[in-house]
């Protein structure tokens, strides 16, 4: 029984730190050549994995260096889609959004089209639609309620006309991220800690893994309080997922959840033009 605690003790805290180290340097501020080795690096090391884990009939390492690989291939193929590529000015909304939109629509594209080689199904990352209805009812009530919190905000108000200008720019963006980030955080691994741990145990590691890149934001006055609002965000999308058994609501709740962000980001950074 010792043994059977310490083995699944160790599993979690090695999952937890390797997926830590993945993650974050995925979003980190770091020089584009020093992200394109990084990239390179932990594709060779985890494609490697990849294959010695299969060799040995380790499925659920194998899963894990697979999604690991395919995250950071994804994300090597977005480096080169900047915003000088698709000629786009991020100091506007259109740029602003466009440039999301590109950066989620690409990883999510080669993400999909990774697992696809690599013999997995859509179900396997939850692009299905799962419990549709309660999924729906879900993602679309707290949508709404994040949304009227995001507008009638009293201590952060802005110009009336704002919303009305810019509207479509700041839905593409959330909906863009919330898609993109669901698909990351939890579609890819979710399902495959869930295999070998308590789902709670692969909800919570889910949404650390969430919440750390969080605490790099320079838009949040306090990002310790930030990323522990971040990582309650990841554990109640990460249960709409596990329970709904599809994307769809984790992304919608993600999704006006940014709205509370967003809409403030573009308004006190005078993104808008």
């Amino acid at each position: 029984m010792d043994k059977i605690i310490t083995s699944k003790t160790f599993a979690f805290f090695a999952t937890l730190i390797i997926m830590l180290l993945v993650t974050m340097t995925l979003f980190l501020p770091i020089a584009n050549i020093e992200k394109l080795v990084i990239r390179i690096l932990f594709i060779v090391c985890f494609f490697i994995s990849w294959k010695l884990f299969q060799k040995r009939g380790f499925t659920n390492a194998k899963n894990l260096a697979f999604a690991f690989m395919a995250l950071n291939f994804a994300f090597l193929v977005v480096s080169f889609f900047t915003s000088s590529f698709w000629n786009l000015d991020q100091e506007t909304s259109k740029g602003f959004a466009l440039i999301k939109l590109s950066d989620a629509v690409i990883i999510s594209l080669v993400l999909i089209l990774f697992f696809k080689w690599g013999g997995y199904k859509l179900k396997n990352i939850y692009l299905t639609k799962g419990r549709l209805i309660p999924g729906l009812i879900t993602g679309i009530l707290l949508f709404i309620v994040f949304g009227y919190l995001a507008i009638k905000n009293p201590q952060q108000p802005f110009d009336p006309g704002f919303l009305r200008n810019n509207y479509v720019w700041i839905l593409i963006f959330v909906f863009a991220n919330g898609f993109m980030e669901e698909l990351i955080f939890r579609g890819i691994f979710l399902k495959t800690l869930i295999r070998y741990m308590k789902p709670v145990w692969a909800i919570v590691i889910t949404s650390i893994c969430f919440a750390a890149p969080h605490l790099t934001v320079n838009y949040a006055p306090d990002v310790l309080i930030f990323a522990g609002i971040v990582f309650l965000l990841g554990m109640i999308c990460s249960f709409a997922m596990y329970y709904t058994r599809s994307l769809i609501a984790p992304m919608l709740i993600h999704a006006g959840a940014d709205l509370m962000i967003i809409i403030q980001v573009f308004a006190s950074y005078e993104v808008i033009r």
